[in-house]
């Protein structure tokens, strides 16, 4: 029987998760057939679009987290984390990206060999290039700064609330924090859809919501995805950017400094998240302790 119970409560969690996952491409399609219907091209303005579908999701979820506090089932947990969390988590989120730009490189050498993989390193740089598929002369300048601005602080609060507040915050309550993080971070990488986005993204999505389960604040994680997008994305996009006059060389130069910068953040990165993980632990023990203590 406890079985059985267990078995239908994990399905019910996972089944709930989907949908909330299911809705948020929903809102996207939602929002992206009334664009195409206003006569819109989502390729041109493609910030416009992205910031639209970002806030809306936004709403949407902080609609949901608000009915689950007002019928006493809380999902979301925003604790005030202490300085020592923040200085762990921007260390963090710059090892995060360090073992991206290391996984990219590898691959694209692998690609030389292997053209499946070639091919779908081709599919991964037209998924991440602002401009692909059309020239950025016939990109206004403000829907680009629009779309730069989304990417780097809009969407990571988008992506944190519903993957890591919502999706984890269901999962967790039946499953337990392990298999929470683990379905989470495997949801969160086949949201990326193409296959290289995906297989990091399930390791970014497993280090993202193991840092919400320790700092039991889904702020701390906002911040940790702004960094890796405003290094990973928006700073190469703020570059490209022909109002600036940059030599690609000299860009160039700029990005593969960043890039060594955040490789070598690698190993301070697994001890920051070795330390966040004993301050949990601490912290944690402690409240336990002071229950016990109320208790008698």
């Amino acid at each position: 029987m406890k079985f059985a119970e267990k078995a239908s409560g994990w399905l019910f969690a996972i089944g709930l998760a989907v949908a909330l996952v299911l809705a948020f491409n929903y809102l996207d399609v939602l929002i992206l057939i009334c664009f195409k219907n206003a006569g819109v091209n989502t390729k041109i303005y493609t910030g416009i679009y992205s910031l639209t579908a970002a806030v809306v999701n936004t709403i949407a979820f902080t609609a949901f987290f608000i009915i689950c506090k007002k019928i006493r089932r809380p999902v979301l947990q925003i604790r005030k984390s202490s300085w020592v969390e923040i200085v762990l988590i921007v260390i963090i989120a710059i090892g995060m990206l360090g073992f991206v730009d290391t996984f990219i490189m590898v691959s694209n050498r692998i690609s030389d060999y292997i053209k499946s993989l070639s091919d779908q390193m081709d599919q991964y740089k037209q998924s991440v290039d602002r401009f692909a598929g059309v020239d950025e002369e016939v990109v206004p300048l403000w829907d680009t700064i629009c779309y730069l601005i989304t990417i780097c602080f809009i969407v990571p609060l988008e992506e944190e609330l519903i993957f890591r507040g919502a999706v984890f915050g269901v999962l967790r309550r039946k499953m337990g924090p392990l298999a929470g993080i683990l379905i989470t971070a495997v949801i969160f990488g086949i949201m990326h859809r193409v296959s290289i986005h995906t297989a990091y993204a399930i390791v970014c999505g497993m280090i993202l919501t193991a840092c919400y389960y320790y700092t039991e604040n889904i702020f701390a994680t906002v911040i940790m995805h702004s960094i890796f997008n405003i290094i990973g994305s928006g700073l190469k996009d703020l570059l490209k950017l022909s109002v600036f006059g940059i030599p690609s060389g000299v860009r160039n130069e700029i990005l593969m400094n960043f890039t060594i910068i955040c490789i070598l953040m690698m190993v301070p990165a697994g001890l920051g998240f070795l330390a966040l993980a004993r301050i949990s632990r601490r912290r944690r023990i402690k409240k336990q302790a002071e229950s016990v203590a109320a208790v008698e």
